[in-house]
């Protein structure tokens, strides 16, 4: 931890990520989700009272009172709306999607669910269709490694500098 200034600096490492998207949002006066379920605390106790703002990879995400930080803060919505973390979000979330887009679509949907009409097996037998299909099925299953990979990397949590700031 660095003093500077009246505030403080130090780099965090989280187990976890806040997440919660916005097009969820019409949930949220039925469930308790942000305050609940998408805790990112933070605490910082020792600092002279007024006020002062957060800020997270250099993006300011919130503004707390010394008190208010002593007592711990929720930085979800602050983190989630820009800066590092946001942005470790998005690529979590593009990645996730771009994995379930290829399975739903065309594994299961594209495929699995695809109903063949009874008169195509008089122009190919059923049982040459069913290995075509499946073999279609195999292919794109092959791609969903390198899909996983991708989530998985976007995992990776990486440390984030936070900086407490005293506003003049």
């Amino acid at each position: 931890m660095t003093k500077k200034d009246g505030g403080v600096s130090f780099s965090r490492l989280d187990a976890a990520l806040p997440f919660f998207p916005a097009d969820a949002a019409s949930i949220l006066p039925w469930a308790p989700i942000l305050e609940d379920l998408n805790d990112y605390r933070l605490k910082v106790t020792g600092l002279a009272a007024g006020k002062y703002e957060v800020r997270i990879g250099g993006q300011k995400v919130a503004d707390a009172t010394a008190e208010q930080l002593a007592a711990g803060v929720n930085l979800a919505a602050g983190a989630l709306a820009a800066g590092p973390i946001a942005d470790q979000v998005k690529a979590v979330r593009a990645a996730v999607e771009a994995k379930n887009r290829l399975h739903h679509d065309q594994i299961f949907r594209g495929i699995v669910l695809s109903n063949v009409p009874e008169w195509v097996y008089s122009a190919i037998p059923r049982n040459e269709l069913e290995a075509k299909k499946q073999a279609i099925i195999e292919e794109r299953l092959a791609k969903l490694p390198a899909l996983d990979a991708e989530v998985a990397k976007t995992l990776v949590m990486k440390p984030n500098t936070f900086e407490i700031v005293p506003v003049k």
